[in-house]
């Protein structure tokens, strides 16, 4: 497997959660308005899904025309402080790639920066999340860059049986994203964005993802299944949360380069 492929999957750690990345003000909204809504919407989605420390392992089942399938499993630790985000993340299955890890930083204002440590090279990898590709996705719209888009809401609906909130976001100038658009069906309970359509600057709706699994914890309901249809590159992933904790404390130590070593040398 090409080690580009590799450094998109360590990406895809902190999968829509994050808060993080370079926005432009615009003018606050009339209170009551459609966009006004709409942005509230996604301020409570967000609100929800922080938390101070989580620690996650994250099952992708990779199928595409071209290849046959792939399956990976991560362990991750995130925390949230003010702006910044830090994900360690370490590749568990399969074996041979395990002598992996990576460090993804999120701070507000900044480029999201990815750094990989390769146990069998000895050698750390720099790198942003615009460029890489894994069964045609980028790591940024995994990352749930949800800020640097305006949305306004659409309407109300019912999806068997489940009243859901139409959203529309559109990427904000001078933000660049591959994604120039999205339609968001919103579970108007739990505010978990449960379909995504993406669009790219031409108008081709370039990807479709599905929240198809809900569950609930001490934190709250979450996606625990997600399936993610790409018709430029006839791919799909799913993703499944097999389990998260909501640690205390984890130690600063975690999210350092010395740890990306040690996690990896220790799984060769």
């Amino acid at each position: 497997m090409k080690f580009v492929g590799i450094l998109i999957i360590l990406a895809l750690a902190t999968f829509g959660c994050s808060d993080a990345g370079t926005t432009t003000e615009t003018t606050p909204p009339e209170s009551g308005s459609a966009a006004n809504k709409g942005k509230e919407a996604m301020a409570e989605y967000v609100k929800r899904d922080g938390a101070p420390f989580r620690k996650n392992h994250v099952r992708f089942t990779i199928t595409s025309e071209d290849e046959p399938e792939k399956v990976f499993e991560l362990d991750t630790v995130r925390k949230q402080a003010g702006p910044e985000t830090v994900t360690l993340t370490q590749i568990v299955k399969p074996a041979e790639d395990t002598d992996l890890a990576s460090l993804t930083v999120e701070s507000e204002g900044k480029p999201t920066t990815v750094t990989t440590y390769v146990a069998s090279m000895n050698e750390f990898r720099e790198t942003d999340t615009g460029r890489m590709f894994f069964g045609g996705l980028t790591a940024g719209e995994l990352l749930g860059e949800w800020n640097k888009f305006d949305y306004r809401l659409l309407g109300e609906k019912t999806v068997d049986g489940q009243p859901v909130l139409e959203i529309e976001g559109k990427l904000k100038k001078p933000a660049s994203s591959l994604i120039a658009k999205m339609n968001i069906l919103m579970r108007a309970d739990s505010y978990i964005p449960v379909e995504l359509q993406l669009f790219d600057a031409a108008g081709r709706q370039i990807r479709t993802y599905k929240v198809t699994d809900i569950k609930s914890d001490l934190n709250g309901p979450y996606a625990a299944k997600t399936e993610i249809e790409n018709p430029v590159y006839k791919s799909k992933v799913v993703v499944d949360v097999l389990k998260r904790e909501f640690p205390d404390n984890v130690d600063d130590a975690f999210f350092t380069r010395d740890r990306l070593k040690q996690i990896a040398a220790r799984s060769k």
